[in-house]
């Protein structure tokens, strides 16, 4: 049976749809948990409806401020049995009114490449790389969320005449995510130290009929996964029961790239 309570796990990356999840599933399965994000409407709405989580601000894209974070969070119990990096620039966390976030490739700037680059790839990096000291003396377990669009290329035509694009450094930092996490589970293994990728596809979040239409029409389950659809495997990987899983990429997506 799969058992996390009491479990120290820290959760970055918290209010977006799947991180809200994640949250709630951890929360009210007993572990001791630790969530973290930026300052938001949605953060606060959240932190609501887990009372007995630990929570911290943090802003990705400044090292000083991750390595205080993760202190911060590792004080709060006294270490940390595991670890789940969810932090991510998506397509959809980058629509406003006031700017174009989604230019065509050959007018792409180096600002919104480098910005994406920091949140998704970056800073996981500098989390894992100041959270490890902890994982090691609890043998605990370190989870990278990516995507399947670190996987494939996706398919631009789904997108047309919705307000979000795929954009390039998603795919790229995403990708990034599953090379380090199979570097690190090699960097880690005779500390008993596990690292394990969870790659979710696409979750239904509010998307147009026709863009849920189109999606779901690639699915081999002819669907958008539901929110709550990867608390299962990432359980099993906060749990004893993964104790000889490592290196490994969960793809947890409807059979989108089984085609």
């Amino acid at each position: 049976m799969i058992n996390f309570k009491n479990k120290k796990i820290l959760l970055v990356g918290a209010s977006g749809v799947l991180g809200s999840e994640y949250a709630k599933f951890f929360h009210d399965n007993g572990a001791k948990l630790i969530v973290s994000d930026i300052k938001s409407l949605k953060y606060q709405k959240l932190l609501s409806k887990i009372k007995k989580a630990k929570h911290l601000y943090c802003d990705l894209v400044q090292e000083k401020e991750i390595i205080q974070m993760v202190k911060k969070a590792a004080n709060f119990f006294n270490g940390l049995d595991g670890v789940i990096i969810n932090a991510a620039a998506t397509q959809e966390s980058l629509i406003t009114n006031k700017k174009n976030n989604f230019p065509p490739f050959e007018k792409y700037p180096l600002e919104l490449w480098e910005k994406s680059i920091k949140v998704n790839l970056t800073a996981g990096f500098l989390i894992a790389r100041e959270t490890i000291k902890y994982l090691k003396k609890s043998k605990g377990s370190l989870v990278f969320v990516s995507s399947t669009y670190g996987l494939v290329g996706p398919d631009h035509k789904i997108y047309k005449g919705e307000k979000f694009k795929s954009i390039p450094a998603y795919s790229t930092s995403k990708a990034g995510v599953i090379g380090l996490a199979k570097w690190l589970a090699t960097w880690l293994g005779d500390d008993s130290v596990r690292v394990n990728v969870l790659t979710p596809g696409g979750v239904y979040n509010n998307h147009t009929k026709t863009f849920t239409k189109k999606y779901s029409e690639r699915t081999p389950l002819n669907r958008m996964a539901k929110s709550t659809e990867m608390n299962g495997i990432l359980g099993y990987l906060m749990s004893d029961e993964s104790s000889y899983a490592t290196g490994q990429n969960f793809i947890i997506d409807g059979g989108y790239t089984a085609k």
